[in-house]
């Protein structure tokens, strides 16, 4: 049986999830400008005052959009590329087709006000050390997870080919949702092959 300090924590990360998305769903859609906390505590359907208790400060705010930012777009990659741990042998067309899909799950109507908020975040962390720092050790996770990736595809440095593959995904997104029109998916295929059988990722 669950204590009640057991729930008490819950119900608050619980509301502290709520406070980030709604957050995110400020910066997407009124820009930093109308991130604050009244504009918070409406998108999240509460009461005046409540986001003050739980982030008091614009930068807990951004704090908290970020790291629901990781969060969601982490289980976005855990569902889209986990798969590839059972498939022998790896092939560059597995890879690209799964990067192709991890870029249209990034880039969904329930995952395009992610990448607006990101992009918007970022200009802010070119001002705020710790959301800069955050920011980092957020990238830095997800280019180790693509390393096993790379290695599977006998790349020879895995650490300097996993930032190239995640440099490739994170423009080819932003390249998606900033740009008014999209790339097809038949021309993404093939510059990400263009890029990848061209590149250190592919031994031949």
């Amino acid at each position: 049986m669950r204590s009640a300090h057991s729930k008490d924590d819950e119900s608050r990360v619980r509301r502290r999830d709520e406070i980030a998305t709604a957050a995110i769903e400020v910066l997407a859609t009124q820009g930093l400008r109308g991130l604050t906390h009244r504009a918070v505590d409406a998108a999240a359907g509460l009461g005046p005052g409540s986001v003050n208790y739980h982030a008091p400060t614009r930068s807990r705010l951004l704090h908290l959009a970020l790291g629901q930012l990781f969060v969601r777009d982490f289980e976005v990659a855990g569902a889209t590329f986990g798969t590839l741990v059972d498939v022998k042998p790896l092939t560059v067309d597995v890879v690209i087709s799964h990067i192709i899909d991890f870029i249209d799950a990034m880039t969904s109507a329930d995952a395009v006000k992610r990448v607006i908020a990101r992009h918007i975040m970022l200009g802010e962390a070119q001002h705020d050390d710790e959301i800069r720092e955050l920011f980092d050790s957020q990238r830095a996770a997800f280019v180790t997870y693509t390393q096993w990736i790379v290695a599977s595809l006998d790349s020879e440095d895995p650490p300097s080919d996993a930032e190239t593959l995640v440099v490739m995904i994170e423009g080819l997104v932003q390249r998606q949702v900033l740009i008014g029109s999209r790339l097809s998916p038949t021309f993404i295929e093939q510059m990400l092959r263009k890029i990848i059988v061209a590149s250190p990722l592919v031994e031949g």
